[in-house]
C-alpha cells in the first residue's frame, strides 16, 4: 500500500485531546462529546427564506389546501418526503407525495409538477431537490402554483423564481450550519413550525428522528455541527424505533438494531432504502417508511432487500466493464477518468465511488441514452467536482450537487468537447500531489499509551462519519514476533507485534494489499485503529492494521 502518510503534529499529551484538537472541535468539546437537543439544535428562522415559507404553510393549513411534496428518489429525500408526511398527518393538512422515477431524472422534472396539480395540489414543496431548477419554478409560476424549494445543494449563479427558497447554503444566509442533509433542511423547517402547531412538541421530533438520521448518514454529509446531534439521537431512536417499516427491515437484512452505528445506517440500512430507486422506482422505500400496515412493511422489506441484491449484482457487473474500458482507453492516469458505457444510470453514484477508491482520483461514469448521456461523478478530497463542472458548463446540459459527488448530463453531440473541457480544467487545476493516495493519521502513539480506558473515551467521539472519521494512530519501529494467514481462503493475516514489552494482536483485513512488505524484517512502523475483542465476558484490545511500513 503506497501511500502518503499525513501524521497531525501532536500538541497534546492527552490523545482525546488531541483528536478533539483535530476535528477543530477542542474549544467546543462539550457540545461534541454530549450534544444536547434543546441545547445545540440552531434557530430555524434563521434559515433563508424561513418567514415566507412559513407563513404559506400555516396559509394552506388554515385554508385547507391540498400540498405536494416532491422529494428525490434517494435515501436522503425518500425519509425527508416520510418525515414531511407524518408532520402534516399529524397538523391536519392534506398532502400528496410525488416521488420520480430514476427514468424521469434528477429534479424537479414538469411531469411530477403536473401530476400534484391533477391531484388539486395549491402548494409544492420540494425535498433535497430544486436549487437549479430555474425553468421548472416558472412552470410552477405557469400553473399558478406556489413553490417553495427546500434543499442542501449548491446554488447556481441564479436561483429559482419561486415562492421561498430554503437552503444554508444559499448567498447571504445567516444560518451558522451549512451542511444540513436535504431531510435535515425539512427537519428544521418543521422544528420552526412547532411554536405554531403545538402537535410538533419535542417527542414528535426526538421519535422521528430516526429518519432524519437516515438521510443525514446515508447521504454522507459531514457528521459535525447540528449533524452530530441529528446522528447521535437518531442512533438511539433507531435502536429502539416504532417505525413498524423499519422494524421488519431489520428483520429482513438481519440487522441487530441494540448494536446500531454508523456503519450499519450507512451499509444495511441506506443501501436497501436507495436500491428501489435505483433499479426500478424508490415509491415503496417511501411506503415502508409511513406504512402502519406489518403485513405490508414486511412484504415491501423482502422487496427492498431483492431489490438491494440485484443492485449490488448489477454494480459488480459495471464496475468489472469501466474497469477492463479504463485499460483498454490507457486513461487510468487522467487527473479525472471519464467513461461512458450502456449502463443502468441507477447504479453509476456508488460504482463511481468503488472506482475513485481503486484509483485515487475524480471518476464520472456515463451512460448513454437517446439524446444525451447521463453521467454520476465521484472525487476526492482535495478536488471539487461541481467546480470542475462549472468551468466545463457550456458543454453540460445541466449539473449539480457536492464537493465531492454530482450528477451532470451532457448531449450526445457535446460528450467529445465536455470531455476535452473537463481535461483542460484539469490539467491545469489538479497536481499529481492532489492524487496521491493519502492516509490521515491522527497521532503518533506508543504501546503503553494504549489501555481500556483509552479506549473507552475514544468511544465518545462515535457516531463516526465524514468530518469526523474512526481515529487511526500509528506506532513505530515495531517489533513483529508472529505472523500468519487467516480466514477461510487465507486472505487476511494476523499478526502480533511488541514495543517495550508490551504485546498486541493485530489484524490485517486483505493483507495482499501489504504484499510489498517483506515480513522476515523484525521492525516495522504500522498504521491502525484499536478496537475491541470480548470473549467470554472479557475485554481484550487488538489492532486493526491500516497500512504498514
Amino acid at each position: 500500500m503506497k501511500k502518503i502518510w499525513d501524521v497531525k503534529e501532536r500538541k497534546h499529551k492527552d490523545i482525546v485531546k488531541q483528536l478533539l484538537e483535530n476535528r477543530g472541535v477542542l474549544e467546543d468539546d462539550e457540545k461534541f462529546l454530549n450534544p444536547d437537543f434543546e441545547r445545540d439544535l440552531e434557530d430555524p428562522t434563521l434559515l433563508p427564506n424561513f418567514k415566507t415559507a412559513r407563513s404559506r404553510i400555516i396559509k394552506a393549513h388554515k385554508n385547507k389546501e391540498k400540498v405536494g411534496i416532491f422529494a428525490d428518489y434517494d435515501a436522503d429525500g425518500i425519509p425527508g418526503a416520510a418525515f414531511l408526511k407524518k408532520t402534516f398527518d399529524l397538523i391536519g393538512i392534506d398532502c400528496e407525495v410525488y416521488i420520480p422515477s430514476r427514468e424521469e431524472g434528477y429534479g424537479l422534472k414538469k411531469s411530477g409538477i403536473d401530476y400534484l396539480v391533477e391531484k388539486g395540489c395549491s402548494l409544492v414543496i420540494s425535498i433535497d431537490l430544486g436549487i437549479r431548477d430555474i425553468e421548472s419554478a416558472k412552470y410552477c409560476k405557469k400553473k399558478k402554483i406556489d413553490l417553495i424549494i427546500t434543499d442542501h445543494h449548491l446554488p447556481g449563479d441564479k436561483l429559482p423564481d419561486a415562492l421561498a427558497v430554503v437552503n444554508p447554503k444559499v448567498k447571504g444566509s445567516r444560518y451558522p450550519f451549512k451542511d444540513l442533509s436535504g431531510a435535515g433542511v425539512v427537519f428544521k423547517l418543521v422544528c420552526g413550525l412547532s411554536k405554531d402547531f403545538k402537535k410538533i412538541d419535542e417527542k414528535f421530533l426526538k421519535w422521528n428522528i430516526d429518519l432524519i438520521a437516515i438521510s443525514t448518514i446515508s447521504d454522507v454529509v459531514p457528521l459535525t455541527g447540528e449533524n452530530r446531534l441529528i446522528a447521535k439521537y437518531g442512533l438511539v431512536v433507531l435502536k429502539k424505533t416504532k417505525n413498524i417499516g423499519l422494524q421488519e427491515l431489520y428483520k429482513v437484512a438481519e440487522i441487530d438494531n441494540s448494536k446500531m452505528q454508523a456503519y450499519m445506517v450507512g451499509f444495511q440500512i441506506g443501501p436497501r432504502i436507495n436500491a428501489p430507486g435505483r433499479m426500478d422506482n424508490a415509491s415503496k422505500s417511501y411506503q415502508i417508511l409511513v406504512t402502519e400496515d406489518k403485513k405490508k412493511a414486511k412484504e415491501l422489506a423482502y422487496y427492498l432487500d431483492d431489490k438491494n441484491k440485484e443492485r449490488q449484482l448489477l454494480m459488480d457487473q459495471i464496475f468489472k466493464e469501466a474497469c477492463q474500458k479504463i485499460e483498454d482507453q490507457k486513461i487510468a492516469k487522467e487527473k479525472i477518468i471519464i467513461v461512458a458505457g450502456d449502463w443502468s444510470k441507477g447504479v453509476l453514484g456508488p460504482t463511481a465511488s468503488r472506482l475513485t477508491d481503486v484509483y485515487s482520483r475524480p471518476v464520472v461514469l456515463f451512460s448513454r441514452l437517446k439524446g444525451s448521456y447521463s453521467g454520476s461523478a465521484r472525487s476526492i478530497n482535495e478536488i471539487n467536482i461541481v467546480e470542475v463542472f462549472e468551468a466545463a458548463k457550456s458543454t453540460i446540459l445541466r449539473f449539480g450537487g457536492h464537493k465531492g459527488a454530482a450528477g451532470v448530463s451532457v448531449e450526445r453531440g457535446k460528450y467529445e468537447d465536455f470531455k476535452k473541457a473537463v481535461k483542460k480544467r484539469a490539467d491545469k487545476n489538479i497536481t499529481d500531489k492532489d492524487l496521491q493516495k493519502r492516509l490521515k493519521i491522527d497521532a503518533a502513539i506508543s504501546f503503553k499509551e494504549i489501555h481500556k480506558y483509552l479506549f473507552d473515551d475514544i468511544q465518545k467521539l462515535e457516531p463516526y462519519g465524514m468530518g469526523n472519521p474512526k481515529p487511526v494512530f500509528m506506532s513505530e519501529n515495531i517489533e513483529l514476533k508472529y505472523h500468519y494467514a487467516v480466514g477461510r481462503d487465507k486472505s487476511h493475516m494476523s499478526f502480533t507485534f511488541s514495543e517495550m514489552g508490551k504485546e498486541f494482536r493485530a489484524i490485517c483485513f486483505g493483507y495482499k494489499e501489504c504484499s510489498t512488505v517483506k515480513f522476515e524484517k523484525k521492525k516495522f512502523d504500522i498504521a491502525f485503529q484499536i478496537m475491541e475483542n470480548i470473549w467470554n465476558g472479557k475485554r481484550k484490545l487488538e489492532l486493526q492494521i491500516v497500512d504498514i511500513r
